[in-house]
């Protein structure tokens, strides 16, 4: 089924975001752990959370906020990855009785590499929003920065996906490992003992904020910077 005809059949999810299958160029020279700048290509289209899951939105779905900067629009903050993990699990299941999944696909956190792609929306600079990042454009650390802000407090991407950029990092399913120089097909690393994460924070400098940046941690670490955001995309298991 294309990607055409599965919206046709399954429309897109209230707060979700269609990501067309696609290559780009995934990586960058800034940092060893982001070398080599190499080619990849999603053969599936998928869908992404517009925004980070909102503490509303985990409240509502897992009965709790873990959250240390309380504010319903904001994003969950406080959660692992096996929490977030959880969470999306739960979604599955929740969504599955209503016969709105396509077949073959959950609700997930997104691979490193389907999460840089629907970051840069086409760019090949630092940021999706050109060489540098300005305080008019993400929430990353400044003088007054002090805590996290409601999602969609700043402009989206060219693709309709809000705080890509700082707010909170995410959590991605992968777990983390070294590039290889050639191309590659949907890329998908697990077994590892760490996670990444991606997307600097609120807490973090502009620097670290860059579509190529690649964090990571061990599942079970939480912060009052950690978030996550959703995909709802083709079965994987880590």
């Amino acid at each position: 089924m294309s990607f055409r005809d599965m919206i046709q059949k399954f429309p897109t999810p209230a707060g979700m975001v269609p990501i067309p299958a696609g290559s780009f160029r995934m990586g960058s020279d800034v940092q060893d752990d982001e070398k080599p700048v190499h080619e990849v290509t999603l053969t599936y289209s998928f869908w992404m959370g517009a925004t980070p899951v909102t503490q509303e939105q985990f409240q509502e779905l897992m009965g709790v906020n873990p959250s240390c900067f309380a504010g319903e629009k904001k994003p969950v903050e406080q959660v692992n990855w096996r929490v977030a993990r959880a969470y999306c699990e739960r979604l599955t299941k929740q969504q599955s009785v209503t016969g709105t999944l396509p077949a073959g696909y959950e609700y997930r956190l997104p691979t490193e590499a389907e999460w840089e792609y629907a970051c840069r929306a086409g760019t090949t600079t630092e940021y999706n929003t050109g060489d540098e990042l300005l305080p008019s454009q993400a929430h990353f650390d400044r003088d007054d920065s002090e805590d996290s802000v409601p999602v969609a407090s700043y402009p989206p991407n060219a693709w309709g996906l809000y705080d890509m950029h700082g707010n909170v990092a995410e959590w991605c399913l992968d777990s983390y490992a070294a590039y290889s120089a050639g191309a590659v097909k949907d890329p998908f690393v697990s077994g590892g003992p760490y996670r990444v994460v991606r997307g600097g924070s609120w807490f973090y400098d502009s620097n670290l904020c860059r579509s190529a940046y690649r964090g990571l941690n061990l599942p079970g670490y939480s912060n009052f910077s950690f978030g996550f955001r959703v995909v709802l995309a083709p079965v994987l298991v880590p």
